[in-house]
């Protein structure tokens, strides 16, 4: 059955159907298409088969005039002026034993589908010598026999033209991707170029279109009645039936590359709607929005990239504007002591540690628990310290006297104005609002962040999520349907990694594994014809001077010996090692401007090419790199030895450690080296080496 890229949107409701019949009996070797953008739309149908293999075909009730085929004479007259200047080429090389000429570009068939008949163009005008007009019943007949009678088997370099030509949103610019090159068998100076996989271009163009597949059956009064009814139909910002698509995939299975196409090609197809891209961390914002200026020709006019917390703090300003977000334990602490000194009775009673009162407060906010009653019979999901009910009473008094002390002035704790513009009807009365809002890293989302992004919408958006359920789910297990979002049957997987090896990628997911069990939301990485290379690299220090040290020389002779590109470096570090301590060590030895710390929002809004990233295992998630170095890895493994941690704590920190341990390893595509002072987990034996 061939692949089908969307649903067929622009052939008539009356002969889908029977296209799709006829394309199920072609194999998978075949791709379908409909050009999404007007200027590509030389036939409604675009035909990939095998070998490189192309044709173009429309349906119409007569046959096409020049009017109709206005679009594909224009791409004939492209291909006949190629023609022109290979042969000059060629000409002129006649006489060299250069590179060996290239295969002389084609005409691509067009096979008009029509009611009335079949007849034969001019076949003595070039413009249309290709073009074949059918009778549907004698196509729909024998619709296998005629496709592959037409199909117009291409150069590589003309399918790699043809692609981005027609097909424009699935190209991969090579500074936007960590795939190695592949050469092409001849030797000529020529590099395969670099298109989205079928996988994820289904991704990125799911629902591109306005028409609804599942509804692509009906009678053209019943369409017409179904459309009136969508557009009546009116919807709360709590309804699960927000139209919501979610693409779960393996790290490195190219989901933000999909975001970023998904937003080019909706900004183009839509350029008068207003596109919101959120991302989970500065760095890699920083780094997308790099990526536009520098290589994608800018970012499209209608098209916002922010961080979720920048975006947050945009909403609160429109309904506060003296507001100043308290980010980090420097800025908390004066109002966390003040709360501890207010309720020394309650702390007492409660016989919690300070962080787990506090983090039960955020909870509080970031799970949009409205009123005592609410809390003192919540269901604390996730929560691996039990609260009971005289407990629960403590910390509400606690909650609500510290959220009263943020309303007090402008300093105020984020989840606390979240979770006002989620719940506060006079707060979402000015919220900016966007028509589509595309998410990444959605796995690390509250449900505070996700109501947020529902109430930004526009009564018809959309809301286009990506995810890697490995890395995390949803803070503490929660499903997309307990918060409003209906993904059931609107849910693609992406199995395949392309950004890292087999060895990199095995010795990965042997540290998360057992994790998947019994887990629907867990994706196994498919590792058929991945690329191989060498195993990921262990060095153990007997302490963290000792550690440092090693480090720096690997650093050196990785960049002076081994002559690796400064910004195809990336090293990740724990959190007890500061970035910009980090910085300078490099710096000392590689010489100053070649670091860029990328937990620094001063350095991010600077020059950001040909330099070493060093960024915290906190910050890293969406970021990649050729060559990886991770710092602290036994810091990071102690993390749940730590005294004072009950059974259930001491797991749940464990995973979520082992999940770090795993986001910070798939960061890497070729290389990876991790330094430790301490044996890393069992199950990761035979899978790396030990230097």
């Amino acid at each position: 059955m061939a692949i089908l890229i969307d649903s067929l949107h622009k052939l008539d409701h009356r002969v889908r159907r029977k296209f799709k019949k006829a394309f199920e009996r072609l194999s998978d070797d075949f791709k379908i298409r409909t050009p999404v953008l007007d200027q590509s739309e030389v036939a409604q149908l675009l035909i990939e088969g095998p070998n490189r293999a192309w044709l173009f075909i429309s349906y119409s009730e007569q046959i096409p005039d020049q009017i109709a085929l206005e679009k594909y004479l224009l791409f004939t007259a492209k291909i006949a002026a190629l023609q022109v200047q290979q042969t000059s080429k060629q000409v002129s090389k006649q006489t060299s034993r250069q590179a060996p000429q290239q295969e002389k570009f084609k005409f691509i068939s067009y096979l008009a589908v029509t009611d009335e008949g079949e007849t034969l163009f001019d076949s003595k005008d070039p413009s249309v010598s290709n073009l074949q007009v059918i009778a549907k019943d004698r196509f729909f007949a024998h619709s296998s026999e005629t496709i592959s009678e037409y199909l117009s088997p291409v150069s590589r370099a003309q399918h790699a033209w043809i692609k981005k030509e027609l097909i424009a949103e699935t190209a991969i610019h090579v500074a936007c991707s960590t795939r190695r090159y592949t050469q092409t068998v001849d030797n000529s100076a020529h590099l395969d170029a670099f298109f989205l996989d079928y996988n994820q271009e289904i991704a990125t163009k799911l629902d591109i279109f306005e028409s609804l597949p599942e509804h692509d059956y009906l009678s053209e009064q019943e369409h017409i009645h179904e459309q009136e009814h969508l557009a009546e139909k009116k919807r709360s910002p709590d309804d699960d039936d927000i139209p919501v698509r979610l693409i779960n995939g393996v790290s490195g299975s190219g989901k933000t590359l999909i975001l970023i196409n998904r937003a080019i090609l909706y900004c183009r197809k839509y350029p008068q709607r207003r596109v919101l891209l959120l991302i989970h961390n500065k760095p890699i914002t920083a780094d997308i929005q790099h990526k536009f200026k520098a290589y994608l020709n800018g970012c499209p006019a209608g098209l916002t990239i922010k961080t979720f917390h920048a975006f947050a703090l945009a909403q609160q300003k429109r309904y506060a504007v003296k507001t100043s977000p308290l980010f980090g334990a420097s800025q908390l602490a004066p109002y966390q002591q003040k709360i501890i000194d207010d309720h020394p009775a309650s702390y007492r009673e409660l016989n919690l540690s300070h962080e787990q009162v506090w983090s039960e407060l955020e909870y509080i906010n970031d799970y949009l628990i409205d009123t005592k009653e609410t809390y003192l019979n919540y269901d604390r999901q996730g929560r691996v310290f039990p609260l009971q009910q005289a407990q629960r009473e403590h910390i509400w008094i606690i909650y609500e006297d510290a959220m009263a002390l943020f309303s007090q002035g402008r300093d105020c704790l984020p989840s606390w104005y979240i979770r006002n513009l989620c719940l506060l009807p006079e707060a979402q009365k000015n919220l900016d609002k966007y028509e589509h809002i595309l998410l990444d890293e959605t796995q690390f989302f509250f449900p505070s962040w996700l109501q947020l992004v529902k109430n930004s919408l526009q009564e018809s958006g959309t809301i286009f999520m990506c995810a890697d359920p490995n890395q995390g789910f949803l803070k503490s297990r929660l499903s997309w349907k307990s918060v409003g979002l209906n993904v059931r049957g609107r849910t693609k997987k992406l199995h395949y990694s392309y950004r890292t090896t087999l060895e990199i990628l095995s010795a990965a997911n042997a540290l998360i594994a057992h994790m998947g069990e019994n887990n629907e939301d867990f994706i196994t990485p498919d590792f058929n014809n991945m690329l191989r290379g060498s195993k990921p690299i262990v060095i153990i220090s007997p302490s963290p001077q000792d550690e440092l040290t090693r480090f720096l020389n690997e650093l050196a002779d990785c960049v002076i010996q081994g002559k690796v590109p400064l910004d195809q470096i990336l090293v990740l570090c724990h959190e007890s090692i500061k970035p910009w301590d980090l910085k300078k060590r490099i710096e000392q030895r590689l010489g100053l401007g070649t670091v860029l710390n990328c937990n620094d929002r001063g350095e991010l809004s600077g020059d950001l090419t040909n330099k070493i990233r060093v960024v915290t295992m906190n910050s890293c998630t969406g970021m990649e790199s050729g060559t990886a170095f991770v710092l602290g890895v036994g810091e990071l493994l102690h993390t749940a030895k730590r005294i004072g941690l009950s059974d259930a704590e001491a797991e749940q920190v464990h995973q979520a450690t082992i999940r770090k341990l795993y986001v910070a390893m798939t960061r890497a595509g070729q290389k990876l080296v991790m330094f430790s002072t301490q044996k890393f987990p069992g199950v990761m034996r035979g899978l790396v080496t030990e230097a």
